[in-house]
């Protein structure tokens, strides 16, 4: 999409998600990638997303700790884990319709970058944060219940899909319950172009590496990192 388009574009975005904004270059920025004409990470859409996912966290948390007062604190951290994943937010930017509206490199184009799910799920993340910025926090907080369709989510089913080992919570665990410092993971590299990147973690017992993971996300690394420090039956 060219710059000289994007303000009509922007005018049907609005309408779309229903949010007249005050300020609407928080909006162009929220859906700006950090190729779109060489611009870099300040001048795409990071830290909205940063932001968005901060809001988007502080509302699942809330939304199904006051809707669902039966749920512990593990199956609530289990279903908003579920709920704010790659999978689930990339869903949501396609049933808006949000993948056209992205401002992105031509080559990241050319390679099927509009629709990856990690590009879709981090601009929806950047339009939260772009609409808490211009709205404030209940406006944000409405944003994402109804786009991610909070009442309708099956808690029982998403139970069932999170029912994998936290192999970080594990961790954790073990580490206390031996006296020693909680662990600290550290991104040892990172492969691939921005779209797709291949991420290479360590976590550390103090100061020695107990555990090397590789995933498509950071999280997915820390937790093959934390997996694989499990494999050890001592940290010596």
């Amino acid at each position: 999409m060219s710059k000289k388009s994007s303000t009509y574009a922007l005018s049907q975005l609005e309408n779309i998600l229903g949010v007249s904004f005050h300020d609407p270059n928080l909006l162009r920025k929220a859906i700006t990638h950090s190729s779109f004409e060489g611009g870099g990470p300040l001048a795409g859409n990071e830290r909205l997303e940063f932001l968005g996912d901060a809001v988007l966290k502080l509302t699942c948390a809330w939304y199904f700790y006051e809707n669902h007062p039966v749920l512990a604190e593990g199956e609530l951290s289990a279903i908003v884990g579920q709920v704010v994943s790659e999978k689930s937010l990339a869903s949501a930017a396609v049933r808006i319709g949000l993948s056209r509206f992205l401002m992105i490199s031509q080559s990241l184009e050319m390679t099927g970058g509009r629709e990856l799910p990690s590009v879709l799920a981090d601009a929806f993340e950047a339009t939260i944060g772009a609409v808490f910025l211009d709205q404030g926090l209940c406006e944000a907080r409405d944003f994402v219940v109804d786009k991610l369709h909070l009442d309708a989510i099956d808690t029982n089913e998403c139970l069932k899909e999170a029912s994998f080992r936290n192999f970080k919570a594990e961790l954790q665990e073990l580490l206390q319950k031996r006296k020693k410092p909680l662990p600290e993971y550290r991104v040892v590299s990172e492969d691939g172009p921005d779209h797709d990147k291949t991420f290479t973690v360590s976590v550390f017992s103090e100061k020695t590496a107990v555990g090397r993971g590789i995933g498509k996300t950071k999280k997915e690394a820390e937790q093959a990192a934390a997996e694989a420090a499990l494999g050890l039956v001592t940290f010596d």
